[in-house]
């Protein structure tokens, strides 16, 4: 850890003291049969996929003087994932299985890849954990909106893509911010559906579970609120992690692990919630990933007494504040998301740092 250490120091004070670095969103259309679209896919983003697949690879064996082969296998092993996928979404074992084709590389290392989040937690890799979302639910005056920094480990950086799928047994479109390779990260459906995720430190890791990325993926297949948060609910969680969903109606918090799940929302403003890392519904959880943003979050809220919509939570995003640590917009964000959730329901991404890259619109309509 030592010999990168610096290395990862030096670009996060860079980041912060110089002027950003032109970025662009790689947007990859996706339609026909689940092998289908993965291999498409992977054949557009072959020499990405590979690129992330050896960053993911280095951080493994640097940050745990592992070799990947052999972890790999053993964690493979041990794992009954494929059972839950089997249960719940089958289809994108056969997506992961089309990515894997088309971008000439095995299976197994690509599953492994989709279940980052798990497979480090299995190392017991305690890196801190940076995502910020915030959600408000529908008002006579403005719709529903979910939105999210979404800051991933490093080894997931320099690629900023969104899938555009249109799914070929559904009458269904879906925006899907990503990485190279991987099935999902966060995401909004053309139904008025979004999703955000922000991992927690799990008390009840399953390895019978269902993954994050599936879990965002088959969200994204729900046609309603009510859908979207049954099947959260119904699922054993593989990770530790807080969904905020949203559809036309609302936006609900759910803070799963394991087989436990328990909703969030603001004492201020019941219409209102929001997340960082650690459990808010449940205090009483030791609460490891407990975090400044969160503090920067209340601050902000409390300056407009909870009454938010699409420029608060813009500015909230947006935020550079320090406040005895890492502010909301910081240099590992990935993407900057806000899922406007009406009718017609629209994404805006920024390709990083909010406070430094312009939001994209992107509309089903177009």
């Amino acid at each position: 850890m030592r010999k990168i250490f610096p290395i990862f120091l030096l670009g996060y004070l860079f980041c912060f003291c110089s002027t950003p670095e032109p970025r662009e969103i790689r947007v990859v259309e996706l339609s026909g049969s689940p092998y289908n679209r993965g291999l498409i896919h992977g054949q557009i983003l072959m020499e990405e996929v590979h690129a992330i697949l050896n960053q993911f690879e280095a951080h493994v064996e640097q940050m745990h003087e592992l070799q990947i082969d052999s972890v790999k296998t053993e964690y493979l092993a041990k794992i009954r994932y494929q059972n839950a996928i089997q249960q719940w979404n089958p289809a994108l074992l056969d997506e992961v299985r089309g990515i894997a084709d088309g971008a000439d590389v095995d299976f197994e290392t690509l599953f492994l890849f989709q279940m980052g989040e798990e497979f480090l937690t299995y190392l017991n890799e305690t890196q801190p954990k940076r995502c910020t979302a915030i959600g408000v639910s529908h008002t006579d005056d403005a719709p529903c909106i979910v939105a999210q920094n979404m800051d991933p480990p490093y080894f997931l950086h320099g690629f900023p893509t969104l899938l555009h799928i249109e799914y070929d047994s559904l009458d269904l479109e879906s925006y899907v911010l990503t990485a190279p390779g991987l099935l999902a990260l966060n995401g909004m459906n053309s139904k008025g559906i979004g999703i955000t995720a922000n991992g927690l430190s799990g008390l009840n890791p399953d390895l019978k579970g269902l993954p994050v990325a599936f879990v965002i993926r088959t969200t994204l297949e729900q046609t309603s609120i009510k859908d979207a948060v049954s099947f959260i609910k119904s699922v054993n969680h593989a990770k530790a992690q807080n969904y905020i969903v949203g559809g036309p109606e609302e936006a609900v918090s759910l803070e799963c692990d394991g087989r436990k799940i328990h909703s969030f929302v603001s004492e201020k403003n019941s219409k209102v919630t929001y997340h960082t890392n650690h459990y808010l519904a449940r205090p009483h959880v030791s609460n490891y990933d407990y975090c400044s943003r969160l503090e920067t979050m209340k601050e902000a809220l409390e300056k407009v007494d909870y009454q938010i919509g699409f420029k608060e939570i813009q500015k909230i995003l947006s935020s550079t504040k320090w406040n005895a640590g890492r502010p909301i917009s910081h240099p590992f964000c990935y993407g900057s998301t806000i899922m406007v959730l009406g009718s017609p329901p629209e994404l805006y991404l920024a390709p990083g740092q909010p406070d430094l890259y312009d939001y994209v619109r992107f509309g089903f309509e177009d």
